[in-house]
């Protein structure tokens, strides 16, 4: 009865780490929720850079080439205006209209407004893919985030 007990625990902190290390849960009930960027109202990285801004700051993310390919590098930059002292820029690539896992992509730092990093998308079934590309912006004052729309085309 002691040994089912155990594993009990032990599972059920396993599955808590687990959601916590994926981002479904947060790490502790006072980890503060980033700030939202606002993002422009139907803007398709597909076709041109987006930004998205706060009072202080923007973001603009660029993807190249355009149309973004499927199973091809693709190019990921993000210019900052407003924020100093970033600690790290990561981005979030997520399915829509269909599950396909998500991505999480590193960016590095070029100069105090530019990062960059580079990814690649899956071909799925579906003749139109939608995905969410959420940009997690990280400081050692306040951590933000914006999210874009992409569309590609099979």
């Amino acid at each position: 009865m002691k040994l089912a007990i155990i594993l009990l625990l032990a599972f059920i902190v396993g599955v808590g780490g687990y959601l916590v290390y994926q981002g479904q849960l947060p790490a502790s009930p006072d980890a503060a929720k980033p700030l939202q960027f606002s993002s422009e109202a139907n803007c398709f990285l597909q076709e041109h850079s987006c930004t998205a801004s706060t009072e202080q700051a923007q973001i603009t993310l660029t993807l190249t080439p355009h149309p973004v390919p499927l199973m091809q590098p693709v190019q990921a930059t993000i210019k900052i205006s407003g924020l100093n002292a970033l600690n790290a820029i990561e981005l979030r690539i997520e399915g829509v209209n269909m599950y396909m896992g998500f991505q999480n992509v590193q960016l590095v730092k070029q100069s105090n407004t530019d990062w960059q990093g580079s990814f690649s998308l899956p071909i799925c079934s579906e003749t139109e893919m939608q995905w969410l590309v959420t940009v997690a912006l990280s400081s050692p004052q306040q951590n933000y985030q914006a999210s874009f729309n992409l569309v590609t085309q099979r």
